[in-house]
């Protein structure tokens, strides 16, 4: 892990030392001709205390606290830098192609801290190939938050992908993609999971102006599974649609919402994602379900000063009724709530410190909650 973060840093130390030995004005810029190249990343230091209910995790996420809370399991203090990233953005002008992108971006959320492949992909033409952003993924309809998750109901995940992009004129975009369809179920005695054949298609429509932006997304997703005994392949289908945007409603606050509604849709919805919940258990031991669920947030920023603004967040995610599925000991609904504080005094450096609530209620109505506060450090060069 060292000789291959030192092996990036000199590198582009090389790169920079011009023909007169003369350093280019970034450090960690490197230009010639029809390429530059860019080394990027932040070291982020996050110190948080949980208490009335623990998370036994780094980010705080409803999905997998105590329900009931558990007297072993009440509070926990910990201090993570694991969201410590380095990223490497090559770009190459070509007359035929336009801008050729390559970026490379790792983090440190392997298991036992190690090097994680984040993102990896090539853009150009509109088109991106690689693993990146999925195309349901809206972040800038989310207010800013000290805990990297954020809203247990966002859309936050990324994934390998081929994708497509276009300006339709100076306010509207749009796009589509197909994305690789990972599927989490819980499966009955009668069926099993099997390899995927189709992939999760998102398509959007985005308008984005002065003000703000508005986005709505909808997305397919045929899920396979077996049936044990006639070793027959079934498809369910899932389909989900999203709303979501931001409003500058004066010059010092915005407000954030997004709102994701569909069946089989977990994947997609930040607290459900942690569940085997893309397809349940349907009428009988040989047949899977993809069931109706939500995802809700609001959120608002305040500038304060010209150093200080802050932020705060709700949201509720869970399953639409238990009609279709229930079992006492599985998730049923989750709430979530954010405020934090941040202070950008020094140049490529915030300070922030914040407030988390969540709350888990399972099928059988039975309540679990976490309170966490967190500190975080963090320098972007």
């Amino acid at each position: 892990m060292k000789k291959i973060f030192i092996s990036f840093f000199i590198s582009i130390l090389v790169f920079n030392i011009t023909a007169n030995g003369q350093v280019t004005k970034s450090p960690f810029l490197y230009e010639k001709g029809n390429t530059s190249i860019k080394f990027g990343g932040h070291v982020r230091v996050n110190t948080f205390a949980d208490f009335g209910g623990s998370i036994a995790n780094n980010d705080f996420r409803n999905a997998i606290m105590s329900v009931p809370n558990s007297w072993d399991n009440d509070s926990r203090f910990n201090i993570d830098l694991s969201h410590t990233r380095i990223s490497l953005k090559a770009i190459q002008k070509s007359e035929k192609m336009g801008d050729i992108e390559f970026y490379i971006e790792t983090d440190f959320r392997g298991s036992g801290n190690a090097l994680r492949l984040r993102q990896a992909y090539i853009s150009f033409k509109g088109f991106i190939l690689g693993q990146a952003w999925g195309f349901m993924n809206d972040l800038s309809s989310q207010a800013p938050n000290v805990d990297i998750q954020a809203a247990n109901s966002r859309s936050f995940y990324r994934t390998p992908l081929i994708g497509y992009r276009t300006n339709l004129n100076n306010n509207f975009s749009l796009g589509i993609s197909l994305e690789f369809p990972s599927i989490k179920m819980t499966a009955q005695s009668g069926v099993k999971s099997v390899n995927q054949t189709f992939p999760d298609i998102p398509a959007y429509i985005q308008f984005k102006g002065k003000s703000g932006h508005i986005k709505l997304v909808a997305v397919i997703r045929p899920m396979n599974y077996g049936v044990i005994d006639t070793k027959n392949i079934e498809t369910e289908v899932g389909l989900g649609a999203q709303l979501s945007g931001s409003l500058k409603v004066t010059r010092d606050i915005t407000l954030y919402s997004q709102a994701i509604y569909g069946k089989g849709i977990a994947k997609y919805i930040n607290d459900l994602s942690l569940l085997n919940v893309d397809l349940v258990p349907g009428e009988n031991i040989y047949t899977q379900q993809a069931v109706n669920m939500y995802g809700l947030s609001v959120g608002a920023k305040a500038i304060l000063s010209k150093n200080v603004y802050c932020a705060a967040t709700v949201s509720n995610a869970g399953f639409v009724n238990k009609d279709d599925y229930y079992s006492a000991n599985e998730y049923f609904t989750g709430s979530y709530f954010s405020a934090s504080l941040f202070w950008t005094g020094i140049q490529n450096m915030t300070i922030a410190g914040g407030y988390n609530h969540g709350s888990r209620k399972n099928m059988n109505d039975i309540n679990g909650n976490a309170n966490r506060i967190q500190l975080m450090v963090m320098y972007k060069w």
